[in-house]
């Protein structure tokens, strides 16, 4: 059964799965905040530390955030196991795997023990390469076999850690029109056009096609 709330484009209800594991004196880190920074302001907190790209961007976070920091992936500059949580939400899909890999090393290096790491980033799914910025995209099986896993799966890089237990993994919906809608000819077919009517009735109510779009994974370091 897929919870409708996920069947979205927005961020705030990935944003709450993060919600359990973030208390009052969390030290979080969001990389590629964007210019809203809307994972803390969702969380009202003016003092997780923002990491973000764009000059322009950082400019207009430093007015109101406390810690804000340019720079680019995959280097973070701060300190080993300084954070108790680090968000990072559509930034994933612009990175070249090489990229990606030493992103996540740094992300280890930074996050303390019985920290969360918290990714979101889109699936390959119709709309995905609309955007130029998008290299590829990676599904959350890379995370597991990267950083979770204990067997000898295959990898073409090392195996950054072992540590990191799975915790929630909730995928992103978008609703799609039936896939043969567009591929046959319905003309003079009395048949198909009878079935399409059905299908447009279960439609109304509420059997519906969705395809996923996204994920977000939730992992913990032990």
């Amino acid at each position: 059964m897929i919870d409708k709330k996920y069947v979205t484009f927005r961020r705030e209800p990935f944003f709450e799965l993060a919600k359990p594991f973030i208390t009052s004196d969390s030290k979080v880190l969001d990389v590629g905040s964007g210019s809203e920074a809307n994972f803390s302001k969702y969380f009202k907190r003016k003092d997780f530390y923002l990491f973000d790209g764009n000059k322009d961007t950082v400019f207009k976070l430093k007015q109101n955030f406390q810690n804000v920091t340019q720079g680019s992936l995959p280097n973070l500059p701060y300190e080993n196991h300084k954070f108790d949580l680090i968000h990072c939400s559509h930034v994933i899909e612009h990175l070249t795997p090489d990229i990606l890999y030493a992103t996540l090393k740094e992300m280890d290096r930074c996050l303390n023990k019985n920290g969360y790491l918290i990714i979101s980033a889109p699936l390959l799914w119709d709309g995905f390469y609309n955007d130029l910025s998008h290299i590829k995209p990676y599904p959350p099986a890379i995370f597991k076999n990267y950083l979770c896993s204990k067997t000898n799966n295959s990898r073409t890089r090392e195996l950054i850690s072992n540590d990191y237990m799975l915790i929630n993994e909730v995928y992103r919906y978008a609703e799609v029109g039936h896939p043969l809608r567009n591929a046959i000819n319905t003309k003079g077919n009395l048949i198909i056009k009878f079935w399409f009517k059905v299908h447009g009735l279960l439609h109304k109510l509420g059997l519906r096609h969705y395809a996923k779009t996204g994920y977000t994974i939730v992992l913990k370091k032990q």
